[in-house]
């Protein structure tokens, strides 16, 4: 037996902190159906990442080896939601909010259906009213545990509600209120809902009706379109050689004749060429509909193998559906679909990469009002002011004010530079290779017990020590700031490979970015295992790494893509480092450098202009 399901739904969230998803799931090898609806409450930044989760994990099980039945495939799905779910509140923890559910299973005539936390499904049978999600709760840690399964039958009426509907209607009232149809019912039933001030509801109304059998068949077949054609002209020449030739002795106009068969011919061929090209519009029409379609099963697959932890098989499933994508959209058909597609690629990729996209970000700080051709380098901070440099010009920025910069020097060219927190002092290093000095406010060149200093490319600071990044001499060279200079220079590196190394950081251990994204790290001077797990984003375009001895985490800029990288430090040798997401700039331009506050709440990025501020 086979229903036709007449369905309305309506939702009310009253804040932020209640979000509602109400959607019915389908798929083209199967009558089957799926409904779910989902309220998260008071997790209102992943809400919706989460019940898209839940949503894209059934559509790929469920709608997934026919050969088993709905029930083992639903049971299946719901074993994955588990332990997805499970992955997301153990990342989370206390941000993770409080789920009620109902997903509902119709096969035929038949209904399963699960539920979570306050959730409650209902059923209405010859105008009797009872609950049928009743006992399907569980203390259990996992979200769905238990089925209940049941025979569906002509004209029954189901609803699906994330919270108690009894509070707004008794048993009889509900029932009364679908005798006039579903589409009446969840009007009466918003209505009542709104009145309450208090309840963020969201709901599904289902009425099961059996399906008509067609009435006709219908040929679609281009043979025989093309012998009806055929049959039609033909019968047009015959009637005209008749009519002209009926009731006359003489001999007939065979030119008159040969005309009207020679139109019908054409007429005839005519015919057949259009049936024919409409057939092959037809037949690659329906191509790239059944590529959409999926594409859309591939993104779902690479959505649930992303909450799954398995971001670098879920990135190349996005990666060749973008490739397919941007095919179909160079071709006159499905052009809006394919533009949906990549919208839906990026919303996906973000959501499993775990990125954050900043719009409409204003400037913290504008350096151009000070000197409106400055062309800034980088950004260091020191006892909790920030200063942001150019090649010859100190810029001290005080809460949201940047005072007047201060000469560096006219004759030096600044690269690099860092704070060193212990004495209080900012360290610059010049393209000539020397170093100079902003102690107590005033800028000086510093002297070394060698006769010059050592040049590098870049120059980071641990204690009392300066560490300056030599790559074209595979060596890191370590000066300590002595009392009235600083000692000669000590060679660091021992083991590790510094050829195209461009960017140098330091928390106690010394981390080594080089061209292509490679990352080293080395403790006393040897090379240790460093390496990141699921690293989600190419970084082979990263131009500086940061982090300091209070921070969790290492900062990797990539400039060129707009973004900063960022991934976990490990506990210990043993461990390797993660990713944990990304920050785009999509609207700036100019990256030059970062800076992280030590709470590790708020990011400092340097435009050549201007110092924007971020929560991350």
């Amino acid at each position: 037996m086979s229903f036709k399901l007449i369905a309305d739904t309506f939702s009310v969230a009253r804040d932020s902190d209640h979000f509602i998803q109400l959607k019915t799931l389908k798929n083209p090898g199967t009558e089957d159906q799926v409904w779910v609806a989902i309220e998260i409450i008071g997790d209102s930044k992943y809400a919706r990442a989460t019940s898209q989760s839940i949503i894209d994990t059934l559509e790929v099980v469920f709608f997934d080896k026919f050969e088993i039945s709905p029930y083992e495939r639903f049971e299946q799905a719901l074993k994955e939601i588990n332990i997805i779910i499970k992955n997301i509140k153990e990342k989370r923890k206390k941000l993770f909010g409080q789920i009620n559910a109902i997903i509902a299973i119709f096969s035929g005539n038949e209904l399963h259906l699960t539920q979570c936390n306050s959730a409650e499904a209902y059923l209405i049978r010859n105008n009797k009213f009872s609950m049928i999600s009743e006992g399907l709760g569980s203390k259990s840690e996992d979200l769905f545990v238990n089925i209940a399964s049941g025979e569906l039958l002509p004209d029954d009426k189901l609803i699906f509600s994330t919270a108690r509907l009894l509070r707004l209607a008794t048993h009889s009232q509900i029932v009364q209120l679908f005798n006039d149809g579903v589409a009446e019912a969840v009007e009466m039933i918003r209505e009542l809902s709104i009145n309450d001030e208090e309840l963020s509801l969201g709901a599904i109304a289902l009425h099961a009706k059996l399906t008509e059998r067609p009435q006709a068949i219908i040929e679609s077949s281009i043979k025989n379109k093309i012998w009806v054609k055929f049959k039609e002209y033909f019968n047009v020449a015959a009637n005209f050689v008749i009519e002209k030739t009926r009731g006359r002795k003489k001999e007939v106009n065979t030119k008159k004749i040969l005309i009207a068969i020679a139109a019908a011919a054409l007429i005839l061929i005519i015919s057949i060429s259009l049936l024919v090209q409409s057939s092959r519009n037809s037949a690659i029409r329906e191509e790239y509909r059944t590529r959409i379609e999926g594409l859309n099963q591939d993104i779902t697959t690479a959505n649930t193998k992303g909450y799954a932890n398995d971001k670098i098989s879920a990135n190349t499933i996005l990666d060749k559906v973008e490739k397919d994508a941007r095919a179909i959209l160079d071709t006159n058909y499905f052009r809006p679909e394919a533009l949906a597609i990549l919208d839906k690629i990026q919303e996906t990729r973000d959501s499993i990469n775990n990125t954050d996209r900043i719009k409409e970000l204003a400037p913290y700080i504008d350096l151009a009002t000070k000197n409106a051709d400055v062309k800034a380098l980088g950004i260091i901070g020191l006892n909790d002011n920030l200063y942001a440099y150019e090649y010859n010009k100190l810029y001290e920025i005080i809460l949201d004010q940047v005072l007047t910069p201060k000469p560096i020097d006219d004759t030096e060219i600044v690269i690099g530079a860092s704070a060193m927190e212990d004495q209080s002092v900012l360290v610059f290093l010049t393209k000539s290779g020397r170093i100079i000095e902003y102690d107590s406010g005033q800028i000086k060149f510093a002297n070394t017990e060698d006769q010059t200093w050592r040049s590098g490319v870049d120059i980071a600071s641990y204690g009392k020590n300066i560490y300056i990044l030599n790559p074209d001499n595979n060596q890191i060279y370590k000066y300590s700031r002595l009392r009235s200079k600083y000692s000669g220079a000590s060679d660091y590196n021992v083991d590790a490979d510094l050829k195209d190394a461009i960017s140098m950081t330091i928390d106690g251990n010394v981390f080594i970015l080089k061209k292509g994204g490679s990352i080293l790290k080395l403790y006393k001077g040897n090379q240790i295992n460093f390496k990141i797990e699921d690293l989600a984003v190419d970084i082979s375009d990263a131009t500086k790494i940061f982090t300091t001895t209070e921070l969790d985490n290492l900062y990797i800029l990539d400039a060129k893509n707009k973004r900063v990288v960022i991934v976990t430090k490990p506990k210990n040798d043993a461990e390797p480092s993660r990713y944990y997401g990304q920050v785009i700039f999509d609207e700036l331009e100019n990256i030059q450098s970062i800076y992280v506050e030590k709470s590790e709440k708020k990011m400092y990025v340097l435009t050549d202009k201007e110092v924007y501020r971020v929560d991350i």
